[in-house]
């Protein structure tokens, strides 16, 4: 196995030579032998370490044994102590996140190059079947990266039979973590129960199954070019937004839908086809994006922030509220382009908010009240527009919908000594 590794990396990871790479080693045997194989070929190679307690003395046992192997080798060991207060069903996911972070403090501190992880194809093979319980679409099915961004991963593929091997040939020792014998996790379960079978029918199962995976990465790759070239073309941006005539939408194939609204967070074609037919207006959103119907088009938009702004302050002072609306002390003459305010009319704070549904207004230059949004609706305000439209209100009512319409119960059109505006930089 070592001549294939040093193949491997002579054909796949020639960049790795001459750079400074962590290795991420947690006693079991498939960091072991990473780190033995690199270790082999004279790497400049460091060691972290995650003691994340979860094993009382076991996970202290694997600490020392990781420590020794590198003080063995003369290797810089770094480790760190980690205590996770989560449910269980979220431990393995802030694990990782805790790991990585911290991995990419240490490269920046110590002038690594690259992590590396152990990560083999077996491994690659539980996340093809992961993902296949999602709607991850080809791309989730085309296992794990040998390279991501600073993360390497050069064992993927070799099987974890094959590092086996290896460790006995040279009668290499690690350490066993219980908890891989436990089917708490979906992927135990997958590792315990569901490969055995795979592998009970066709011996060679992990090594067959890689072509398969190679084939569908070679297919993502092209699917995800085609989605690009029909982007560039058909995706219009303007301003924030992106344009997408329905009529160039209709003929595709869910597959192609799939892959031009993925990156948005859409995974269900099934929606993005009934919205081509939809009726004006309607919307669907994902967390970060809302994709709105209109006559002729679909427009996508990323969502915005759902807060309200409240502030105090020292009503003898000016300000700048964010957005750029400035509050402005002294005595004005009123020029219909600012809210001009008494001061002793006011109760103070001031406040910015997203319009509310049932917000009144009594329009300057309008008889009687008006619902906020049947005045959006007047000025023909886009949905995504209407969602980010925001109102000043002192603690009694709205005083102006900004950019919009002034309230006159509190509007002064002489004496005013407090003067409201959006502020151009």
């Amino acid at each position: 196995m070592l001549e294939l590794t040093k193949k491997h990396i002579d054909d796949n990871l020639s960049f790795l030579f001459d750079k400074k790479l962590l290795v991420c080693v947690s006693g079991g045997i498939d960091s072991v032998v990473l780190f033995d194989l690199l270790n082999r070929m004279n790497f400049k190679l460091g060691v972290a370490h995650c003691n994340f307690k979860l094993r009382n003395k076991e996970s202290d046992d694997d600490y020392l044994f990781v420590k020794n192997l590198c003080k063995s080798s003369s290797i810089p060991f770094y480790s760190k102590d980690f205590n996770i207060d989560t449910p269980k069903h979220s431990i393995q996911m802030s694990a990782r996140k805790l790991r990585y972070d911290w991995f990419y403090e240490l490269i920046e501190l110590h002038n690594y190059d690259f992590i590396l992880t152990a990560h083999h194809l077996n491994d690659s093979i539980e996340t093809f079947f992961i993902n296949l319980t999602r709607s991850t679409g080809i791309d989730g099915l085309t296992g794990i990266k040998s390279i991501n961004n600073k993360v390497i991963r050069p064992l993927i593929p070799f099987s974890k039979s094959q590092l086996k091997d290896y460790a006995k040939e040279n009668n290499i020792l690690w350490r066993e973590d219980s908890s891989n014998f436990k089917n708490d996790y979906l992927r135990n379960k997958i590792r315990n129960k569901i490969l055995p079978i795979f592998k009970e029918i066709d011996s060679d199962f992990a090594i067959n199954f890689s072509k398969t995976i190679n084939r569908l990465s070679e297919s993502s790759l092209i699917l995800k070019k085609h989605a690009e070239n029909f982007k560039s073309t058909n995706f219009q941006i303007i301003n924030d937004e992106i344009l997408i005539l329905k009529k160039v939408l209709k003929n595709l194939s869910s597959v192609m839908i799939f892959n031009l609204f993925v990156d948005y967070g859409f995974k269900n074609t099934d929606q993005i086809i009934r919205l081509c037919s939809a009726e004006t207006g309607k919307i669907i959103n994902s967390k970060s994006y809302s994709i709105l119907s209109n006559r002729t088009h679909l427009i996508i938009k990323k969502n915005i922030e759902n807060i309200e702004l409240e502030y105090f302050y020292n009503s003898e002072s000016d300000f700048l509220f964010p957005d750029n609306i400035k509050v402005a002390h002294g005595n004005f003459v009123n020029d219909n382009k600012s809210l001009y305010l008494k001061k002793n009319q006011i109760i103070f704070p001031l406040i910015i908010r997203r319009w509310q549904p049932g917000d009144v207004i009594y329009p300057t230059g309008m008889n009687g009240k008006k619902l906020v949004s049947k005045l959006l609706k007047d000025n023909k305000l886009s949905i995504f527009d209407k969602n980010k439209q925001y109102v000043l209100t002192d603690q009694e009512h709205i005083l102006w919908v900004i950019g919009i319409r002034f309230d006159k119960r509190k509007y002064s059109r002489i004496n005013s000594n407090l003067k409201i505006s959006l502020f151009e930089k």
